[in-house]
């Protein structure tokens, strides 16, 4: 016995304490005996005293007496578990009455020790109390290195995040982070140089080769803009970028530094170590200013520049409308192309409950398109879908898509969830196909808990909301459930969803893919789940893409989760098991 308490007192002794009693007499005579396991023991004669002396000092331990003026013991415990809810504290009380022991559990008490005190019962709660503070302040230790270890390595990836390794030069993050920069003062200035020839010289020579180009070059042009505020960045394997803030903008300057450029690697071959031999390199030269999407606009006008077979371009927008009118012809041929062809395809994403279960998939959208070679490519919604709706061709795709998906599920003994636009709802032709396969597909599933959930974006283009309201309840006495798509997005109107009384708020991509790291999306998304969980309806996570995402929103109460970290979409003929997970 006495080993364990010479064993004690080295622990407690580099604790420091605050003890808070009124009476004098009890007071002094307890500090004899507490000063024999503290060296550290700041002094309170009464609750209001402790308690400002807690909120000067930093403390690892409270001893405290319950009945005393001005403020009790538990009236200043109450305050300090509002400041801070882990400090140990223990109640040293003439006092055993019931009242007061419900009172300090609730406020999570460490210890109650009934005066006069016995160094047996106060030895044994110390040992326990002592040990937890012991550990938590080695983990403290071990935490704060930790954290400085981490903070080198984070010096350490920064570096290879901003910076090129090949030319040492910033790179394309480095350039969008400056270019981010909210500050109207200044007008980002971006030409962008492509060196036309270096895949053939990577195959003549190899790669060796064509990474020396890339350093002379980078070298070359570090060179032509010394002396000027102009910073170069390599963005790609063989695109490097001039980036200025221009506080006066002078196009005719600008226009200059490229012709000074082609002049510099017209006029000098690249003396290549690697062969022993000196190259003329050929460049293409994109170039843009603005605030808005600079790095795009510069690579677009690069685009037209080799499309037209032309050296350089700056960047406009009839440049830009142009290239859009090439792209919406193009989408519009290939959406006909595909639809006359049976080539607008239903894909299968896995929807997971909190055991990392499929109960659901979401059907989601593909389009084939097959190269000169005969390879099939699937190519999602997001290249064509918005194109869609100004060559009228949407309807036609929403159709095909909903009846496939019905029918190709209707006899697999799987739930599906379907997206279901709003301007579907008043497409007339649409809902009355939409609600015969529905019909059918819970004829067939009777005897099946088998479901078909309608993911419904609620939009502020929704106009007439009661006949919109009327046709979803049609659909869910039809059986379907209905989840709400997007929710949280910014456009949420309680009042009507309420209308529509959904199964499921599906929480919107944006507020997940960074919840790991934004507070305020976190708190966000919390609210969400708890409001679902007032109203008794499920939650839905998408964009889950990774094991921290998922440890999160799994925290926050989300019931079911989508995203690639735990398959991606799928073709129907590749669900084997819809109980088994397909992980990649």
């Amino acid at each position: 016995m006495l080993l364990d308490v010479k064993d004690l007192v080295k622990q407690t002794k580099v604790l420091k304490l605050l003890y808070v009693e009124d009476n004098q007499s009890v007071r002094e005579q307890t500090k004899k005996f507490l000063k024999g396991f503290f060296s550290d023991i700041v002094v309170g004669i009464n609750g209001q005293d402790g308690l400002d002396k807690f909120n000067r000092e930093e403390f690892d331990l409270i001893i405290t007496d319950l009945n005393m003026p001005i403020m009790s013991g538990i009236e200043m415990l109450k305050e300090i578990r509002k400041l801070n809810t882990y400090i140990p504290c223990i109640i040293m009380s003439a006092h055993d009455n019931p009242n007061y022991f419900l009172q300090t559990i609730q406020l999570g008490i460490d210890g109650y020790i009934l005066k006069p005190l016995k160094i047996d019962s106060f030895t044994t709660l110390m040992r326990k109390i002592s040990d937890n503070i012991i550990a938590k302040k080695e983990n403290l230790c071990y935490t704060k290195k930790l954290e400085e270890v981490v903070k080198e390595k984070t010096k350490e990836l920064a570096s290879k995040l901003y910076y090129d390794d090949l030319t040492g030069l910033r790179n394309r993050y480095s350039l969008i982070e400056e270019i981010s920069v909210d500050d109207n003062s200044w007008i980002p200035v971006v030409i962008m140089i492509d060196i036309d020839s270096l895949k053939t010289y990577n195959e003549l020579y190899g790669i060796q080769t064509g990474n020396d180009i890339l350093k002379q070059c980078a070298n070359e042009l570090k060179k032509l803009v010394k002396g000027k505020k102009i910073e170069v960045y390599r963005l790609t394997s063989d695109e490097f970028v001039l980036f200025e803030k221009s506080y006066n903008l002078d196009i005719s300057l600008y226009k200059n530094i490229v012709s000074s450029i082609f002049k510099l690697f017209s006029k000098n071959k690249l003396y290549i170590k690697s062969i022993e031999d000196s190259l003329e390199i050929s460049l293409t030269i994109g170039m843009a200013f603005g605030n808005s999407n600079s790095i795009e606009k510069a690579s677009s006008a690069l685009h037209k520049a080799k499309n037209d077979e032309t050296k350089f371009v700056i960047y406009t927008e009839e440049n830009n409308i142009k290239e859009q009118l090439q792209n919406t012809l193009y989408w519009k041929n290939e959406i006909k192309n595909a639809i006359e062809k049976d080539n607008i395809v239903p894909y299968f994403h896995p929807i997971v409950d909190r055991n990392q279960k499929i109960v659901k998939y979401e059907s989601l959208m593909r389009l084939k398109q097959y190269d000169i070679y005969g390879i099939e490519k699937i190519i999602s919604p997001i290249n064509f879908l918005e194109i869609s709706l100004h060559t009228k061709q949407y309807d036609d795709l929403s159709y095909i898509m909903l009846e496939k998906t019905i029918k190709s599920v209707i006899d697999k003994d799987i739930s599906v969830s379907i997206n279901l636009d709003y301007r579907d709802i008043y497409n007339k032709q649409l809902l009355k196909m939409l609600k015969k396969n529905i019909e059918e597909f819970y004829k067939v599933n009777k005897n099946s808990s088998n479901k078909i959930i309608l993911e419904i974006l609620e939009n502020h283009e929704i106009k007439d909301y009661k006949a919109f309201t009327e046709q979803i309840l049609e659909l869910q006495n039809l059986g379907a459930d209905i989840a709400i798509d997007d929710f949280g997005s910014g456009y949420s109107n309680l009042s009507h969803i309420m209308g529509i009384s959904p199964e499921y708020l599906k929480i919107d991509g944006s507020l997940i893919k960074d919840i790991v790291t934004n507070k305020k999306s976190r708190k966000i998304v919390q609210g969400l789940v708890q409001l679902a969980k007032n109203l008794g309806i499920k939650t839905i996570a998408e964009f889950v893409a990774n094991k921290s995402i998922f440890d999160v929103t799994y925290e926050l109460g989300v019931d079911q989760f989508q995203g690639y970290y735990f398959a991606e979409p799928m073709k129907l003929e590749d669900i084997t098991n819809k109980k088994e997970l397909f992980l990649l």
